[in-house]
């Protein structure tokens, strides 16, 4: 079997990837895979693929892919597809070339492209670093198999990554062009009364605890599959792909913060307490100071839940619990549920849930 006709060597593959600080095994690993694959594995492949042979999880794939593309051993390729007939539509290498309004040719269907429906990225591996053979790579059986199988990776699950947002994040939209997303829980968390917690602490002491809290809110959306899109102040607005996952990452950050009260000995007028506004529908996606950010009436409301949160709280929406994995997180705990309320600047009142994760 042809494996490659030319690889550039592994210690130049290996020594550009280790800045990023990725396991030492996991880069390994890659780098003999991409030293042995198929051409056909490494030309136009799902990431799902690469995951599912590697033993490794979508994330580990998602942000090996990124620092690849990033040194310049791996390409992207946004494809888009007709959400009425599942045909391609459109295809590029780089997501600000897509339009955002798309028209199938073959069924005739018009509509908006969404990050987390019709638009999905593959992954190549770059010409200079593994040349491949025209025919052995170009197997649309196989690849059309591998989607089937596993399903393709929407493109905003990749660029929800915070390594992709760190590092390849610029360059995905212009500054004005935006594209839509059919569903994203939002989540907007704030300490309360960190004012006053400078005031009593001083400023080193209340700033190291600010740091504290940031990491454990940081770490526990991580864990939970969520992205912390950026800080406000001393809060933090961030996205999680479903409802159930963001109510788990956000009540383990309230629970978190608990142990970190122990820990340091606060006082209960010291304790850090995190008030969290939990919200999921549409929204849109744009580059806004050289970042990508979240916008729309979603994002509003879950700014505005939080702010009427209490301490060690999360307030979430009617919306949230329209996922049956959310509601049955729910049920666990205590939540106490009122029929309506107003938000400043909404127009119209919305049913809220105030739930209060058990700290003990």
């Amino acid at each position: 079997m042809k494996l490659f006709s030319f690889f550039k060597k592994s210690p130049d593959i290996l020594n550009r990837l280790a800045p990023y600080n990725l396991p030492e095994k996991d880069l390994g690993q890659w780098n003999e895979f991409m030293r042995t694959a198929q051409d056909r594995e490494v030309f136009r492949v799902n990431p799902r693929y690469l995951a599912k042979q590697l033993d490794w999880t979508e994330q580990q794939i998602l942000d090996m892919l990124t620092v690849s593309v990033a040194e310049e051993l791996w390409n992207l390729e946004w494809n888009s597809f007709c959400p009425a007939c599942g045909n391609l539509v459109q295809s590029a290498t780089e997501l600000r070339e897509l339009h955002s309004h798309q028209s199938c040719e073959m069924c005739g269907a018009e509509a908006d492209i969404q990050l987390d429906q019709e638009v999905v990225a593959y992954a190549s591996i770059a010409e200079n670093i593994r040349r491949l053979d025209s025919q052995q790579r170009d197997d649309a059986k196989f690849r059309q198999q591998v989607d089937e199988r596993l399903g393709r990776v929407p493109s905003l699950h990749l660029i929800n990554r915070p390594l992709f947002r760190q590092i390849l994040g610029e360059q995905v939209l212009p500054p004005n062009q935006s594209l839509g997303v059919q569903n994203l829980a939002i989540f907007f968390s704030d300490l309360k009364q960190s004012t006053r917690l400078y005031q009593r602490l001083g400023d080193a002491r209340a700033y190291g605890l600010v740091r504290e809290h940031f990491d454990t809110v940081f770490n526990a959306v991580e864990r939970h599959g969520g992205s912390a899109v950026k800080t406000i102040g001393d809060g933090v607005m961030g996205t999680f792909f479903d409802s159930a996952s963001a109510l788990r990452g956000e009540t383990e950050s309230i629970t978190g913060l608990e142990k970190v009260n122990q820990r340091e000995g606060l006082s209960d007028q010291d304790r850090l307490r995190l008030k969290v506004g939990l919200h999921t529908g549409a929204c849109i996606v744009v580059t806004l100071n050289g970042r990508l950010d979240y916008f729309g009436s979603t994002v509003n409301i879950a700014a505005r839940l939080s702010d009427i949160a209490q301490g060690g709280e999360v307030i979430l929406s009617k919306a949230v619990l329209a996922d049956p994995q959310a509601q049955e997180l729910v049920e666990n705990m205590q939540c106490d549920q009122e029929q309506e309320t107003a938000l400043r600047g909404v127009q119209q009142p919305i049913e809220v849930c105030r739930l209060r994760p058990s700290l003990t």
